[in-house]
């Protein structure tokens, strides 16, 4: 081809069924078509994404050799990718595929037939001007990375772990507390069939410890993340424990220690030693020590635990570990925090005795818990009378804005939970509006119902509580009840250290400061930036199924995306930086959505992460110097589709 010659090319019109055939005048645009010069071949097909219509415009591609296609028909999410592939397989570049989508431009939102079908010349003719500038497009691929980070241990953390693992990938989970477990070790019955919870645990933790594939992290939080999808490099800070792995966990050094300091574990309802494990049964299940109240770091009075160790594990001199995780995926499984209640003065916790939290009520009925499973007043006594205060810190001006979706199930346990042990308490639960999703939750709340525990409405901002004749009292619109036992009932909050986590992975949070997905429907547990995944209660409040399901998602489409031995295909339309233009202004860095631009200090110039870049082209509109180019849709590209536009 000289230099003044123009590209072949061909049209297909496709009559989409009646969709397009009905409502455009497809023979005339054929007609128009046939009467320019700059368009060499004309089909029209009546579906062209058929068995026979893809065989048919495949054979025409091949038989006439066109240097540029243009398909107009439906629009390009539907089938773009369907006639690249035809075209692809006939020998076309599918840099040279133009798709003009006039069923939804045109035939759907232009009731005159005789104005649709001009408006799809003017659209045909804007793809043709287009046409003659089109450029080979490359596939672009990338070795990667197929072992995965977890970061979180509780039970979405570990799910995904064992996924992976048994998908054959090396797997680094990073928790920050000194064992794995999460928040669903702090209680032993899950609603609404009272599974037993440490029998789903105990063996998935056992699982996880003795897996050659999975590398357990405790006490440890990640400080960076650099790289891109397949290619990560993750920097984790692990503290000293001051324990060897000989530790197994027998205790000899707990009953020495004479330090004791209200526990996490059991929500400061009692004491730990300054040296401990988590609970019996912990991953790893070696003891720490404290270093900021351990005699031994504050005045080195202290040396006791070395002594009562039979096992020579205690180390006073081991220093935080920096670890370097190399991996191609990244899934966040960092769970959630509950609510405080104490911002809700009207509620009386830590102000009035026996006002419990849910999560404190439920320490109680635990075997491991600071009573032995035995519910009970301060005095020792049993309850007789409990309330259970819904939304108590939730949708609220000064609490939490929000449902949390998983609170009523949680406080209707307390019914249940009660009764098992004191068969004639009285159980109210004190609701605005009740939240029980699907046909289980339903038949547990029914169950709850016809077993005696009470559901009173009222306004719940309207409560207080207060003591009154040695009671608790609860007045609000329309109610006043004195009980023994009060249980607030408290909503879900991001995990604490989100939004550093969220920055450190250039990541989104969404208007609830829970980790945001990239589409809510489709894209449920992916990140904005690819192979970052999200599982659990760290995408938004969700109860333990939810939990492990979108684990098994995330893990699911990771293992499907990173295969060893396959190499991964990169967005082709991405931008370029003119490393001669640019003049290192970063507003290009600023305005990307996906985090995929760099800026190189030493030659002052941005520089595109092409194995993040989506090609959207944010970056190409806002550069002032025209330094960023998007591919395949240059200046002269788009101006001359507008030309082609105005002038049919």
């Amino acid at each position: 081809m000289t230099n003044v010659e123009k590209p072949k090319i061909a049209l297909f019109l496709c009559g989409c069924s009646t969709n397009i055939s009905n409502l455009i005048d497809l023979d005339a645009i054929a007609e128009w078509a046939r009467k320019r010069e700059d368009i060499d071949i004309i089909e029209v097909h009546s579906l062209l994404c058929s068995p026979d219509g893809k065989e048919f415009f495949k054979q025409e591609i091949a038989r006439n050799k066109p240097e540029n296609v243009i398909i107009a028909a439906c629009s390009p999410h539907q089938h773009e990718v369907t006639f690249q592939d035809l075209a692809a397989e006939a020998g076309l570049n599918i840099g040279h595929i133009q798709m003009v989508n006039i069923r939804e431009h045109c035939a759907w939102v232009t009731p005159d037939k005789v104005k649709a079908t001009e408006k799809a010349k003017s659209l045909i003719n804007a793809a043709m001007m287009r046409a003659e500038l089109a450029e080979d497009i490359e596939k672009q691929t990338m070795i990667a990375n197929t072992d995965v980070l977890i970061i979180g241990g509780g039970i979405a953390g570990i799910e995904a772990s064992l996924i992976a693992s048994k998908a054959g990938r090396k797997v680094f989970i990073v928790e920050r507390d000194i064992s794995l477990g999460g928040e669903i070790i702090k209680t032993e019955e899950i609603a609404p069939n009272m599974a037993c919870a440490p029998c789903l645990l105990a063996p998935r933790l056992s699982e996880v410890r003795d897996d050659p594939n999975i590398t357990v992290i405790t006490n440890a939080v990640v400080t960076e993340v650099l790289g891109f999808l397949g290619n990560f490099t993750v920097k984790i800070h692990k503290k000293a424990r001051y324990v060897d792995d000989s530790c197994i966990g027998c205790d000899a050094c707990f009953e020495v220690c004479p330090v004791t300091v209200p526990s996490e574990f059991n929500l400061e309802l009692s004491t730990r030693n300054a040296i401990y494990t988590l609970f019996p049964g912990a991953v790893p299940a070696m003891a720490v020590i404290d270093k900021d109240i351990c005699k031994h770091f504050i005045d080195d009075s202290c040396n006791a635990c070395i002594g009562a160790c039979p096992f020579g594990s205690i180390n006073f001199d081991e220093k935080d570990e920096e670890i370097v995780a190399e991996v191609g995926a990244i899934v966040i499984a960092t769970g959630f925090e509950t609510g405080d209640p104490s911002v809700i003065e009207e509620m009386g916790y830590r102000k009035i005795e026996n006002v419990y939290t849910i999560r404190e009520f439920e320490r109680l009925t635990c075997s491991n818990g600071p009573t032995g499973s035995k519910i009970k007043l301060k005095n020792g006594e049993e309850p007789t009378s409990i309330a259970v205060i819904h939304c108590a810190d939730s949708l609220r001006e000064n609490g939490i804005p929000y449902c949390s979706g998983t609170c009523c199930i949680r406080a209707a346990k307390v019914g249940e939970l009660a009764r098992k042990q004191i068969p004639d308490v009285r159980v109210i639960n004190i609701h605005n509006d009740l939240v029980f999703t699907g046909p289980a939750a339903n038949d547990f709340y029914r169950k709850q119902l016809d077993g005696g525990t009470e559901f009173v409405k009222t306004d719940h901002t309207s409560i207080k509580i207060y003591e009154r004749n040695d009671k608790i009292a609860i007045e609000g619109a329309g109610i006043l009840l004195e009980v023994d036992m009060v249980v607030l009932s408290t909503g879900v909050k991001p995990a604490k250290g989100t939004e550093a986590l969220a920055e450190m992975l250039n990541i989104d949070i969404g208007k609830n400061g829970f980790f945001q997905s990239d589409h809510e429907l489709l894209h449920a547990t992916c990140a904005s930036v690819d192979c970052i995944y999200i599982a659990g209660s760290a995408a938004g409040p969700c109860d333990v199924a939810e939990s492990v399901t979108r684990a098994q998602a995330t893990v699911g489409d990771a293992i499907s995306k990173l295969v060893p031995g396959r190499e991964i295909e990169l967005e082709m339309m991405t931008t370029v930086i003119d490393e001669d233009k640019c003049g290192g202004c970063k507003l290009c860095i600023t305005v990307c959505p996906f985090k995929a631009i760099e800026y190189d200090a030493e030659e002052n110039i941005s520089k595109v992460i092409e194995a993040i870049c989506r090609g959207c082209g944010t970056c190409a509109a806002t550069c002032p110097s025209g330094a960023a180019k998007a591919k395949y849709f240059t200046d002269k590209q788009i101006f001359a589709e507008i030309g082609g536009l105005l002038n049919v």
